[in-house]
């Protein structure tokens, strides 16, 4: 027999042997393993650990798990994007886990690498994984581990750079380091506080199991893998990634998975903790009778570990796990909230909700909690507390009421948190349902499920909306919040605040949506009511006013934008010390908008103040400090500084791209700011492949019929003309008008710029009739939107009489060069060169048409200036 077959032998061996056992009596084997032969034992745990459910690595046959764990060792050394493989740390059913540490240079990081077992990938599933990447990639929190990046390697396998967290997984920690109760309890909470930060991000795990929450340096929780086993389901074949001796009923009947299936996760998870064995540890030895034992609801009587010595009222832990625990997933906790308020009622001898429980319970807990000062007080005085309590216990019955109606938002956000959660493909047919089809499908059950309270529903209208907005669905974002401020408005009783809230959040959607005026008379109603009803210097105005300084901004009206965003920040500064985020971004704002208004310097103090904010708020890599660097940037390119700026820009590039990877569009941004830095500097060369990157990753994400997909094949014609690359060029900027006409509204001004652009080629070809109607295409364009006068509207005229002075067409050409000139004395000091070329322009063309005079005239105006 061979080597490799003795080693396989020995592995299966033990294997087959450790599958058999009881949890302890697993702990108990491995430790043995562990004296004689450490790499079996690691090999041991590692499958142990894997997802034997989910993943047809344990269907194949046993050669051939070999052979992946061993090719997986042969790839230390090995690069996967800007990181080197140090170590292996890790195997299971999922693929490999290695230490790694970046080798680009750029700054100094130890991660985890996550790299997948091989799936099979089609365009479905690669959409899917770059997607949920993003969103995961968001969530920021002490107790999660963060996922950094993801994509795949060369030979198509998926991967995740994760933070690197050391420690031993919360069970092994406890009974390492023999923790008592109370101790074991606060390392839960923790548990709980992550989870609960992630199901309001819309977010579930499920996969939660103490392989997967680590005690990071001995005091302070990690989840790991959060969404990864998500995302490698939707590359399988539907068999479900979950672990099952951890997994809900409604996991195994693939029914109704969100976020209640981590809470029954958390509720096994918690008994195991408490009672040092595994609820369902009986039916260990067989497969199918653990799924029937966790449908019927069979798991073993809780029992608190003797360990703990004599526990009072450890019944309510009991009720706790029971409660999580529950088959119906309506029967369960509303939320991990309800959960947590449970464990600290116990720690603090209040009253568990979890159970409805007599009078004389609840006494006793109250008995309990103030012994100290009961047993110095005589008998009637205990009576007439007695009595209090029981007037208590009848108040607390009717806070139930007020409960009922926070479990029913509960499941509402429970329906939003599905959303996001990627679906289950035996719901949405045979393609792979995407996150807006599952917003679609619970709009349509939101209005069912909150039928009778139009205030929830609208509330809950108004949480969609902004979602909607994000993923580009902008008919739907707006029909969610015009349908919320239409119920607030039937209402009776809504109050000022929320009507203004409504306002301002249609403002936001109609911003979105790019029609600015329309954006501006809401948010200017929304001002309005709120100074009338006594609320000027709320939070909510400070809000509105930062929402109508956006507005104003993007109209090109700086000075009031100016005012806008200072009023924000002066009333943001009665309820925020500093450091404080919103802060922080008034003062960017402040500091963007004084950009447009030429005063840079100015500009250049408020977005250092807001970066330094940040950084005093969050540590880097961050994509608040990202945005405001990618800023700064854009102002040294304003100043002339195009060194500084790269710096700036190659710096939020590089934040972005640890934090969220290359497809992201803010990553993308910063790319995209950063060849255009590149092209100022004459460096082109360098920026046509960032460029090209861009549009392949936009067209991942977005596909080739959105906006960033025609700005960017603009931006990228503008780096093959500088080459003088005229073919080049000109299907790029072919590429974006079509793409422009597509995307834009009618009344877009953007839409002018690929044609204007197109003209400059043709001219430069020397095709000066194709280069003429592009120009009249740009023009007639600009004309449409603005009024006589505008500066983009004296520019295309500019372009038309400067082709038609080249053409020989003079009278023509002065014409349209006198106009423009006209226009551009509005403003003589922002329009001096321009005005500068246009008296050269008017000199030659006058001078052609003998009009001696009128060439001198302005020849001597050329030559002054």
């Amino acid at each position: 027999m061979s080597k490799r077959k003795e080693e396989w032998k020995a592995l299966e061996d033990a294997f087959h042997k450790l599958t058999a056992l009881s949890l302890e009596d697993q702990v108990l084997f491995l430790d043995g393993i562990l004296e004689e032969d450490p790499n079996l034992y690691h090999q041991l745990a590692s499958l142990l650990e894997g997802d034997r459910e989910a993943h047809p690595i344990f269907n194949v046959t046993a050669p051939s798990i070999f052979n992946v764990l061993e090719n997986d060792q042969d790839l230390i050394g090995s690069s996967i994007g800007s990181f080197e493989l140090e170590e292996l740390v890790g195997q299971g059913a999922m693929g490999s886990v290695f230490k790694a540490k970046r080798i680009d240079g750029q700054f100094d990081q130890i991660v985890a690498i996550k790299l997948m077992k091989p799936v099979v990938l089609n365009s479905s599933f690669r959409e899917f994984f770059q997607r949920e990447r993003q969103i995961l990639a968001k969530l920021n929190h002490p107790h999660i581990a963060r996922l950094y990046d993801g994509g795949f390697t060369e030979d198509e396998r998926p991967y995740f750079t994760m933070e690197w967290v050391s420690g031993k997984n919360l069970i092994e920690h406890c009974n390492a380091e023999k923790l008592s109760l109370n101790n074991r309890i606060d390392l839960f909470l923790q548990v709980c506080q992550a989870v609960k930060y992630a199901h309001q991000s819309l977010i579930a795990h499920l996969d939660l199991k103490p392989q997967n929450i680590i005690v990071h340096e001995g005091e302070q929780v990690k989840l790991l893998d959060f969404g990864v086993s998500k995302m490698m389901e939707e590359g399988e074949d539907q068999s479900g990634s979950f672990t099952l001796a951890y997994a809900s009923p409604e996991q195994i009947q693939k029914t109704n998975v969100g976020t209640n299936s981590d809470l029954y996760a958390l509720g096994v998870i918690f008994q195991e903790l408490l009672s040092g064995k595994h609820p369902f540890h009986n039916f260990f030895d067989d497969r199918q009778n653990l799924k029937d034992a966790i449908l019927k609801g069979e798991s073993l009587p809780f029992s608190l570990s003797s360990d703990f010595g004599n526990v009072p009222f450890a019944e309510d832990l009991e009720m706790i796990c029971s409660k999580a625990m529950q088959i119906n997933p309506e029967d369960r906790y509303g939320s991990v909230d309800e959960m947590t308020r449970d464990i600290k009622a116990f720690l603090n001898n209040y009253p568990v909700l979890a159970e409805k429980t007599p009078w004389s319970y609840k006494s006793k807990k109250y008995f309990r909690r103030n012994r100290a000062m009961l047993s110095s007080l005589g008998g009637a005085f205990i009576l007439l507390l007695a009595m209090g309590i029981y007037y208590t216990v009848q108040l607390a019955e009717q806070r139930n009421i007020a409960q009922e109606e926070a479990k029913r938002a509960n499941q509402i956000t429970d329906l939003m948190s599905d959303v996001f959660l990627a679906a289950d493909p035996n719901v949405g047919g045979a393609d792979t349902i995407t996150a807006v089809q599952l917003l679609n499908k619970g709009l349509e059950d939101l209005e069912k499920n909150t039928g009778d309270n139009p205030e929830l529903y609208a509330d809950m209208l108004a949480r969609l909306s902004p979602i909607f907005f994000n993923l580009g669905q902008y008919d739907k974002g707006m029909e969610t919040a015009e349908k919320a401020f239409e119920i607030n408005s039937s209402l009776s009783n809504t109050n000022p605040e929320t009507t203004a809230e409504r306002l301002t959040q249609l403002s936001s959607g109609y911003y979105y949506y790019g029609n600015i005026d329309t954006s501006l008379v809401l948010v200017n109603q929304s001002v309005q009511l709120l100074k009338e009803n006594g609320l000027g210097n709320s939070e909510m105005m400070a809000i509105t006013l930062y929402q109508k300084g956006n507005s104003l901004y993007d109209l090109g009206r700086n000075a009031e934008a100016d005012s806008s965003y200072r009023a924000a920040y002066d009333i943001y500064l009665t309820y925020f010390d500093p450091p404080n985020l919103d802060l922080a971004t008034s003062l960017h704002m402040i500091g963007a908008n004084l950009i447009d208004m030429g005063e840079l310097d100015e500009a250049e103090k408020y977005l250092m103040e807001a970066l330094n904010m940040k950084k005093q708020l969050y540590e880097e890599p961050h994509l608040e400090i990202a945005y405001t660097y990618n800023y700064l940037g854009t102002l040294n390119q304003k100043k002339g500084e195009d060194s500084i700026a790269l710096g700036y820009v190659q710096e939020s590039l590089r934040q972005r791209r640890a934090i969220l990877g290359d497809y992201h569009v803010e990553t993308v941004a910063s790319m995209g700011n950063t060849a255009r830095t590149l092209i100022r500097l004459g460096k082109a060369e360098e920026a046509i492949p960032i460029y090209e990157k861009t549009l392949v990753i936009i067209d991942s994400l977005m596909g080739e019929s959105h906006y960033y997909f025609g700005a960017l094949s603009g931006s990228l014609a503008n780096a093959y003309f500088s080459l003088k690359d005229y073919p080049s060029a000109k299907k790029y900027y072919q590429k974006a008008a079509e793409n422009f006409q597509v995307t834009m509204d009618a009344n877009n001004p953007r839409q002018a710029s690929p044609y204007v652009n197109l003209g400059k080629v043709e001219e430069a070809e020397g095709n000066y009739e194709k280069a003429l109607t592009y120009y009249k295409k740009g023009l007639e364009i600009r004309e449409s939107i603005f009024s006589e006068g505008h500066p983009d509207i004296a520019q295309s005229q500019q372009t038309v009489g400067e082709c038609l002075l080249a053409m020989g067409d003079y009278p023509i050409a002065i014409e349209y060069l006198e106009k423009a000139r006209n226009a551009y004395q509005e403003d003589k000091e922002s329009n001096k060169e321009a005005i500068l070329s246009l008296n050269s322009s008017l000199a030659s063309a006058y001078q052609a048409t003998d009009n001696e005079e009128k060439a001198a005239y302005y020849r001597g105006l050329a030559s002054n200036e």
